[in-house]
C-alpha cells in the first residue's frame, strides 16, 4: 500500500479548482514547447531570460522541484553576464538538439526508441505522436518543420489538453487521459533525453537544467492527475 492508499482518497476538487489548475498547466506546457521549439528570440529573451527571471517557474518550487527551479536560476544568472547572452544560449542550443545524436540530445522520441544513439528517426514514435494528434484533431503548424516526435509537440499537445478540459464535466476522466497520454508519449522517453542533455555540456547549464526541470514537472504533473483520476500511482 502506497502513503497516498494510506492517507485516504484525496478529496475531489471542484470545478474552479480544476479549471484554475488547468490554465496554470497548460501555460506551463506551452512554455516549454516553444523553449524548445526554436532558439530563443529576442522577444522571449526579454521577457523571461531578462533581468524579471523566470517567473513562470516561480511555483514549481512549490511541488517539491525547489533545487531544479535553483539551479535554472543559476543558470540564468550566469547566462546574464555575458556580453551577448542571447546569442551565446542559441549556441549552446545549436550544440545541443541541432548535431548528431552522439553528440548532442536529439529532442526526438524516435532516438530514444532503440539501444543506443543510432536509432532511426521517423520511426514508430513519429507515427504515434501523428496519431495522437489526429485523435485530438489537431495538427503540426505548416511552419514546424521537424517530425511529430520532436519534444515540442507532446508538450504543445498537452497544452492544449490542459486548457480543452478545463471546463471538462467529468473530471477524473479527463485527468486520467491525460496522465495516459504523458505516460505513453512523453514520459517512456523523456529520462533519457533528459539524462542526454547533462552529458552534452554544454557551455551554460540553461537547457540541461531546463531539462532536469521539465522532467520533474512532468512526473509531479502525472502523479496530480492520477489523484484527481483516481487511479494508481506510477511505481
Amino acid at each position: 500500500m502506497d502513503a497516498r492508499s494510506q492517507a485516504g482518497t484525496p478529496p475531489p476538487l471542484s470545478p474552479a479548482e480544476w479549471r484554475f489548475a488547468s490554465t496554470q498547466r497548460a501555460g506551463l506546457y506551452g512554455w516549454f514547447s516553444r523553449l524548445y521549439a526554436q532558439e530563443v528570440t529576442d522577444e522571449l529573451f526579454r521577457s523571461h531570460f531578462a533581468d524579471g527571471g523566470f517567473a513562470p517557474f516561480a511555483g514549481l518550487a512549490e511541488l517539491g522541484l525547489a533545487a531544479e527551479v535553483q539551479r535554472l536560476d543559476a543558470a540564468v544568472a550566469a547566462l546574464r553576464a555575458e556580453q551577448l547572452p542571447r546569442l551565446e544560449l542559441a549556441a549552446d542550443f545549436a550544440q545541443l538538439f541541432l548535431l548528431d545524436g552522439k553528440t548532442s540530445a536529439l529532442p526526438y522520441a524516435s532516438a530514444y526508441a532503440g539501444t543506443d544513439s543510432a536509432s532511426p528517426l521517423f520511426g514508430a514514435a513519429e507515427a504515434r505522436m501523428r496519431d495522437f494528434l489526429a485523435a485530438s484533431g489537431l495538427s503540426i503548424q505548416a511552419d514546424f518543420r521537424e517530425p511529430a516526435d520532436h519534444l515540442a509537440v507532446p508538450l504543445a499537445l498537452m497544452a492544449e489538453l490542459a486548457g480543452a478540459a478545463s471546463s471538462a464535466e467529468d473530471i477524473p476522466t479527463a485527468a486520467a487521459a491525460q496522465a495516459d497520454f504523458l505516460r505513453t508519449a512523453v514520459l517512456d522517453w523523456l529520462p533519457r533525453f533528459v539524462e542526454r542533455c547533462q552529458q552534452a555540456r554544454p557551455r551554460f547549464d540553461v537547457y540541461p537544467a531546463l531539462a532536469a526541470l521539465l522532467l520533474g514537472f512532468v512526473r509531479a504533473d502525472v502523479a496530480f492527475l492520477e489523484d484527481v483520476g483516481g487511479s494508481a500511482a506510477v511505481s
